[in-house]
């Protein structure tokens, strides 16, 4: 009894003693008798949310946000707050719905992008697969990855066959890493609940299958070529195409073995290792050696091309020498020739012209009426002779 304050933006409901309920909504104040009064809570879902409301009648509804319900607990069983799934791209929700009527249940699958929220009468698919335990890589724990939206991309997992026996009987434990792409989901979801199982099977069927029929020494040396070639893995790509799914790759990780193959194979490593420094060493002497006799033939060469070139250019200066010197000589003879030519020519001329000279003297005398043959004979006396006396008819 007495009076009783409801705020802005509250609700509240009154109950009297008959058991009849009114509905209040702030602000306001009302004053009570033999009444109860009672606050309502307020549920709240953003526009990624949705709120699950549960009704005492047993239905069920979803309302998608924004939006706002304030829980009569005269009307309402439970009301929840739930995010809706927000989709890329890349995933998808597998839903199953029921129908109303005929119970009938169907699958659908939603995919991204989208921000769906499921009807009351839809649920999603939970998945549980096989996943790696954080803690020990290569060991994968059943239905430790439990999820509802199913990523489509390709992805990848890291197994480790243990245990795998040779054929001498060394036991090892083979790394691998496995990349798959998720094609056909109704096909996964009708043949396997757990891809990942499935290719753990497949995976270790073909590495045992494999290595048994190997010697550890074989294994060796043909694990990093057999182990990364993924059509040696049947067993492997049969179960992936009947499950929807393709391997992409299968890559090999090496090897660990127990502790004394692993001290005897460190061993013998420690000793190929060595041996393989030393014939390294040895191959660089005999590098260095032959660098160096390389060198010395190569400088003895150059030396030898020196020699060679400086001898060409003394012949050629000796030969053009000796050539200057014979057309220097052929040029002197040829001036000596023009020369005593030039000096006979002269030597001629003035013959002819003394020759010429007397002519005329003797011409002159005979015009004077000298006798000729007298004035000859009268040199002839004389110290002074002629040489040639013409006669001059």
């Amino acid at each position: 009894m007495g009076f009783k304050r409801i705020r802005q933006g509250q609700k509240a409901i009154i109950i009297n003693r008959n058991g009849e309920i009114t509905k209040i909504d702030g602000p306001k104040i009302t004053y009570l008798i033999l009444s109860k009064l009672e606050k309502l809570n307020r549920f709240v879902a953003n526009e990624n949310q949705y709120l699950v409301v549960k009704y005492i009648d047993g239905h069920i509804e979803h309302v998608k946000g924004p939006c706002c319900i304030w829980k009569n607990r005269f009307e309402h069983e439970v009301i929840q707050v739930k995010e809706s799934y927000r989709l890329d791209e890349s995933q998808i929700l597998v839903v199953y719905d029921r129908d109303q009527k005929t119970n009938e249940v169907t699958r659908r699958l939603v995919p991204g992008p989208v921000i769906f929220v499921p009807k009351s009468s839809e649920w999603i698919h939970q998945f549980s697969w096989h996943a790696e335990d954080p803690k020990n890589q290569g060991h994968l724990i059943p239905d430790l990855n439990k999820f509802e939206i199913l990523n489509i991309k390709p992805d990848f997992f890291h197994y480790h066959v243990k245990e795998v026996r040779t054929l001498d009987d060394s036991l090892i434990t083979v790394k691998m890493m496995v990349t798959y792409e998720i094609r056909d989901i109704n096909l996964m979801l009708e043949k396997t609940q757990d891809p990942i199982s499935d290719f753990i099977n497949g995976i270790c069927a073909d590495v045992i299958g494999m290595i048994s029929k190997l010697s550890f020494h074989e294994f060796l040396l043909q694990s990093s070529t057999k182990l990364n070639n993924l059509d040696v893995f049947e067993q492997l790509k049969q179960r992936s195409q009947r499950s929807g799914v393709i391997i992409k790759s299968i890559i090999y990780n090496g090897y660990t073995s127990s502790e004394a193959l692993q001290t005897m194979q460190d061993n013998s490593i420690e000793q190929r290792t060595r041996m393989r420094i030393n014939a390294e060493i040895e191959k660089q002497k005999n590098d260095l050696k032959n660098l160096r006799l390389e060198s010395e033939q190569k400088r003895c060469k150059l030396e030898s091309d020196l020699e060679k070139l400086k001898l060409n250019f003394e012949q050629k200066c000796s030969d053009m020498k000796l050539k200057f010197d014979l057309e220097n000589e052929a040029i002197k003879n040829d001036y000596k020739i023009k020369l005593n030519e030039l000096e006979e020519a002269a030597e001629y001329e003035i013959e002819v012209k003394n020759l010429k000279i007397n002519e005329d003297y003797l011409e002159s005398l005979k015009n004077l009426n000298v006798d000729l043959n007298k004035y000859q004979n009268e040199l002839n006396k004389s110290k002074f002779k002629c040489e040639k006396l013409y006669e001059i008819v």
